[in-house]
C-alpha cells in the first residue's frame, strides 16, 4: 500500500474554524501500524501514567507545531 492509497483512506475532523483537530484511519491500518512499530502496550513496558504523560507531551508538541510530514512518518512501513 502506498502513501496515495493511505491518504485516500484517512479522514480529518475539523473544529468550527475548519482547522484539523483529529484524524480517523481505518482500524486495519491502525492495527498494522501498531504491529509494525511493535507498540504492544503491556503493564511490563508502559504504565498508564507514562502513556498519559507521553500523550500530553505529544499534544503540546502538536500545538507548538512540532510535527512531521505524513510521508516521513510512513517511511519504512509496508502495509
Amino acid at each position: 500500500m502506498n502513501i496515495d492509497t493511505l491518504n485516500n483512506q484517512i479522514r480529518y475532523l475539523t473544529n468550527q474554524e475548519r482547522k484539523p483537530t483529529d484524524v480517523l484511519i481505518p482500524l486495519s491500518i491502525w492495527e498494522t501500524i501498531i504491529e509494525k512499530l511493535n507498540l504492544k502496550i503491556t503493564e511490563e513496558n508502559d504504565s498508564k501514567e507514562q502513556l498519559i504523560t507521553d500523550l500530553k507531551q505529544s499534544l503540546i508538541d502538536a500545538k507548538e507545531g512540532k510535527t512531521y510530514p505524513l510521508e516521513e512518518l510512513w517511511e519504512g512501513i509496508d502495509l
